[in-house]
C-alpha cells in the first residue's frame, strides 16, 4: 500500500485528534568567516573614535552586521542568497521572523549609506548600531534553536516499544529511533548539510508515503516556519490546536518532490 501527498493529508483528516511531537533541534552554523555578532563588536569600537573616520565606520559596520545575517539566514535555510537587499528581505519576511517595524527602521540605514561620501552624525551612528543589534538578535533564534524533526501524528498512535511491520514480519526497537514513534503519523526531518526536508508517512507501522521537499518551494517556506517559529517550550502550547493548522498549511502548497 501506498500514498501520494494529497491522499495521506485525506489520511489525516480522518484522525479524530492529531498531535505535533518535536524530535529534534540543532544549532545552526553560520557559513560567513566574519559573524554578524563581531560586525556590531567592530561597530561599537568605533563608535568610541572621536571623529568623522569613527562615526562613518561604525554606520558601514552596523550595515555588514544586517547583510552578514542576511546572507547567514537565507544560506542556513537553504534560500536564494542571489539579488538585490529588498529582494533578499523579502525571503526572509516571507518566513515570518521579522517585524514591519525592524524592517523600516533597516531601511532607515540603508538609506543613509546610499548617500555617497555621507557624514553621519553621532546620533545616526547610534541609532544604526541599534538597529543593527536588534535586527540580529531578532533573526539570532533561528541559529540557536532550530526544530530538524517532528512528528505531526495520530492521537494515541504512539508506539508501544517502537513496533515496526515489515512484509510479514514485526518488528521492535528499543533504541528509541525518532522516526518510528507512531504507527500513524507524518515525519519530517532536514538535512542541516543540503538544507533538504524529507518526510515519510506511517499508516499502521508501514510507511506508505516518502517524500523531498524542493528548496524554495511554497511547501518548504512552510515548514521552515514550523522549524523556526516552534512554542513547544511553552507551558501551555497546544499540540493539538498547532497539528490542526500544520494540515491545513501544507495543504495545497507546491513543492513535494517524490
Amino acid at each position: 500500500m501506498s500514498m501520494d501527498w494529497e491522499e495521506y493529508l485525506k489520511f489525516m483528516d480522518s484522525w479524530d485528534g492529531r498531535v505535533i511531537d518535536p524530535k529534534g533541534f540543532v544549532q545552526l552554523e553560520y557559513a560567513t568567516p566574519v559573524t554578524p555578532k563581531e560586525y556590531l563588536e567592530f561597530a561599537d569600537k568605533d563608535l568610541l573614535v572621536n571623529g568623522n573616520h569613527g562615526l562613518v565606520n561604525s554606520l558601514s559596520n552596523a550595515k555588514r552586521a544586517i547583510d552578514c545575517q542576511i546572507t547567514n539566514l537565507l544560506s542556513v535555510l537553504g534560500l536564494k542568497t542571489s539579488g538585490n537587499i529588498h529582494t533578499k528581505i523579502q525571503r526572509i519576511e516571507d518566513i515570518g521572523i521579522l517585524a514591519p517595524r525592524i524592517i523600516k527602521k533597516v531601511n532607515k540605514i540603508r538609506n543613509l549609506l546610499e548617500h555617497e561620501f555621507y557624514k553621519p552624525t553621532n546620533d545616526e551612528a547610534e541609532d544604526a548600531v541599534d538597529i543593527a543589534t536588534l535586527f540580529v538578535e531578532a533573526t539570532d533564534k533561528v541559529f540557536r534553536e532550530f526544530m530538524d524533526s517532528w512528528w505531526v501524528a495520530k492521537d494515541g498512535s504512539a508506539n508501544s516499544g517502537h513496533v515496526v511491520t515489515e512484509g510479514n514480519k514485526t518488528i521492535i526497537y528499543n533504541d528509541d529511533l525518532p522516526c518510528i514513534t507512531f504507527s500513524d503519523g507524518l515525519y519530517i526531518q532536514y538535512d542541516q548539510e543540503s538544507c533538504d526536508y524529507g518526510l515519510w508517512g506511517y499508516y499502521e507501522n508501514k510507511q506508505v508515503l516518502e517524500a523531498e521537499i524542493k528548496k524554495g518551494s511554497e511547501l518548504h517556506i512552510e515548514l521552515l516556519k514550523y522549524s523556526i517559529l516552534n512554542d513547544h517550550s511553552v507551558v501551555d502550547f497546544d499540540e493539538e490546536g498547532v497539528a490542526i493548522k500544520f494540515i491545513e498549511r501544507v495543504r495545497g502548497k507546491v513543492g513535494i518532490s517524490l
